[in-house]
């Protein structure tokens, strides 16, 4: 074989095995935007800032001006403050059930309305203004009513509230009660004015923050709603094919984001791939919350192999849970560890028990 065809071979196989890899680590699409409402929307209820009402969290519906003021308030954990007082505002077109927010907000001088006394309270709240509103809650005034949308988004993405593709994206759809939560989860992680904190730490601060169960269906959805949702347990049949899937991934590498053998894994990447890999769902789910949302929480007593470990406190973070594993039975997990990859632990005693949170059962979604 002469020189010119073994250089092709070569360069024939070194394409091929590229394409191979490149599929690989693309194997898997980083969720789009309206893809994290509801997790994020559960964190939200989780931490005591965010509620529905009759009809659950309504997460696909537009929001009025006094709907949003009631939101901008609770998202500052000031909701017994602003209904155990009196806070005057000039607005006249304010339903009552919101005149005290809408006062709370108007006496912080958090505003969408710079004079004059018809706020619009029925009229649905724009991207603009609901940044305008977020931005008064972190303490900002660089930017008022009377800012244009290119400086009030300029101003936002200064800030580390939005990037220009998150915009994009929410534009391109109904900015609703979804887009919403979604802003007010990065506001969450965004610097207050004048302060070296975040949102979150200034709330955490103060014991603003709660940690309360996840919603039930009811809550997120509507007690009335007919929620087409599969939330059978998983059956014993499962445990073994879990856990003999998770323990044939012993010693795979972490690696942050990572979602598959070939590249590594993460804490939640690897539990959503064996999950997938058992039956038991059929995409990943995110962090370590989004799994927690598609779970049943179980007592120690009913756990059983195949189950899901969840931990908190483990690094500094504004999310309810920070690391999460599979169940092995007699306090011990099987779970990808950031210091050595996949490998088995004990949550009984030691490190883990520290940080250990709950165990839930993960629900079958073929």
């Amino acid at each position: 074989m002469n020189s010119k065809r073994i250089l092709s071979l070569v360069l024939c196989l070194l394409l091929c095995f590229s394409c191979v890899v490149f599929a690989d680590e693309n194997e898997y699409v980083q969720p789009d935007i309206t893809d994290q409402y509801d997790e994020l929307a559960e964190t939200l209820y989780t931490y005591g800032l965010f509620k529905g009402d009759a009809n659950g969290f309504q997460l696909d519906s537009q929001s009025t001006k006094a709907a949003a003021a009631v939101m901008i308030v609770r998202l500052l954990g000031e909701e017994d403050v602003a209904l155990s007082n009196s806070y005057a505002h000039p607005y006249k077109d304010v339903p009552s059930w919101a005149s005290n927010y809408v006062g709370y907000l108007y006496q912080n001088n958090i505003r969408i309305v710079e004079e004059g006394n018809v706020l619009g309270a029925n009229d649905n709240i724009d991207l603009y203004s609901y940044m305008l509103l977020i931005a008064g809650a972190l303490g900002y005034d660089d930017i008022n009513v009377n800012s244009s949308d290119k400086e009030i988004f300029e101003f936002a993405m200064s800030i580390g509230l939005l990037t220009w593709d998150e915009r994009i994206k929410i534009e391109d759809t109904i900015f609703n009660r979804g887009a919403m939560v979604y802003i007010a989860s990065k506001a969450l992680n965004t610097k207050m004015a004048d302060l070296d904190e975040t949102l979150y730490e200034h709330l955490e601060k103060k014991g603003a923050i709660q940690f309360i169960d996840l919603p039930t269906k009811d809550v997120e959805y509507g007690a009335d709603k007919d929620v087409d949702l599969v939330d059978d347990y998983v059956q014993s049949e499962f445990s073994d094919i879990i856990t003999e899937n998770a323990a044939k991934y012993m010693g795979i590498r972490y690696r942050s984001g990572g979602r598959s053998p070939s590249t590594g894994f993460d804490c939640s990447g690897y539990v959503g791939y064996i999950m997938i890999q058992s039956g038991v769902w059929n995409q990943f789910y995110g962090s370590c919350v989004g799994i927690s949302s598609k779970c049943t929480k179980v007592s120690k007593e009913e756990a059983q192999p195949g189950d899901i470990v969840f931990f908190s406190g483990t690094y500094s973070t504004s999310k309810r849970y920070s690391h999460v594993g599979i169940y092995l039975g007699d306090n011990k997990m099987i779970h990808c560890s950031s210091s050595k990859g996949v490998m088995v632990s004990d949550f009984g005693s030691g490190y883990w028990a520290k940080y250990y949170s709950c165990i839930a059962r993960p629900n079958v979604l073929m």
